[in-house]
């Protein structure tokens, strides 16, 4: 492998590490790779140097290589980015809905633990422990610390908005003597009702989410079409500057429309 070679797939791999690096936001495997790497998004110096590594990179690669390197460096940047923000997309309405049913579930359990004749916080003891989350609820119950506000806490983590309905309960039985089941029983049925129409509104989306995906990854059948003729759109497409340019718009669109379709669609789910 010649010097220019080796000097130009380093510069490559800057450019992409940097890019990596640099996506903000989101959970899960690029926060883990940011975390790995030591990169603070409360530090802005990281990220400059950073930026100033991809700068370098990409200079690099335009000397070296040429224009059509850059742009499928910087085209393949913007897919891992757009990729990344959709599965932590997903990830999040996952977890919104697994929050969702546990809120009901905590609703019939505590209910039907009261009904037992057990003590109201040995009942939110036993409604709580499959939830790790409401930790601080069971402490709360335990210390004598006011319940309702711990359940308000936690209906601030995105799903878990049914928790406030739950405190709403437990003031009105603690102040009032009134029968927490019974409100319980109501409360869940009411939040059953919300996530069966949710679930209505997510299948309604479905089409649209899936038509989006099918038509950003129809470019691929394009190119199987284009050798079946006796073409090569590769070849254009990665060995030349406009076909790099192409490429990169191309993908860039098709993934900003998937994620616009997206965006468009958590809106109306919420």
């Amino acid at each position: 492998m010649s010097a220019g070679v080796q000097v130009a797939v380093l510069a490559a791999a800057l450019t992409f590490v940097s890019a990596w690096l640099l996506v903000p936001g989101g959970t899960g495997s690029l926060a883990r790779l940011r975390s790995t790497a030591g990169v603070d998004a409360r530090m802005p110096w990281k990220r400059a140097l950073l930026a100033s590594a991809a700068a370098l990179a990409a200079w690099q690669l335009l000397r070296s290589e040429g224009l059509a390197v850059v742009v499928l460096g910087l085209g393949g940047a913007a897919v891992a980015a757009v990729t990344q923000r959709l599965l932590a997309a997903w990830h999040r309405r996952q977890t919104r809905s697994r929050r969702q049913a546990a809120c009901v579930e905590l609703c019939d359990a505590l209910a039907a633990e009261l009904d037992g004749g057990l003590p109201a916080v040995t009942a939110l003891e036993r409604a709580c422990a499959p939830w790790p989350e409401l930790a601080g609820v069971v402490s709360a119950a335990r210390l004598g610390d006011d319940v309702s506000a711990a359940l308000r806490r936690s209906a601030q983590l995105p799903g878990a908005e049914g928790l406030r309905a739950v405190a709403a309960a437990w003031d009105v039985a603690s102040r009032s003597g009134a029968a927490l089941a019974l409100v319980l029983t109501r409360v869940a049925a009411g939040l059953r009702n919300d996530q069966e129409a949710r679930a209505e509104v997510v299948a309604a989306l479905g089409p649209p989410r899936a038509t989006a995906k099918m038509l950003a990854v129809l470019p691929l059948f394009g190119i199987g079409l284009g050798f079946s003729m006796g073409a090569d759109p590769l070849r254009f497409l990665l060995h030349t500057g406009a076909g790099a340019g192409c490429l990169s718009a191309g993908a860039a669109l098709a993934l900003l429309g998937v994620w616009w379709v997206e965006r468009l669609a958590t809106a109306a789910e919420i």
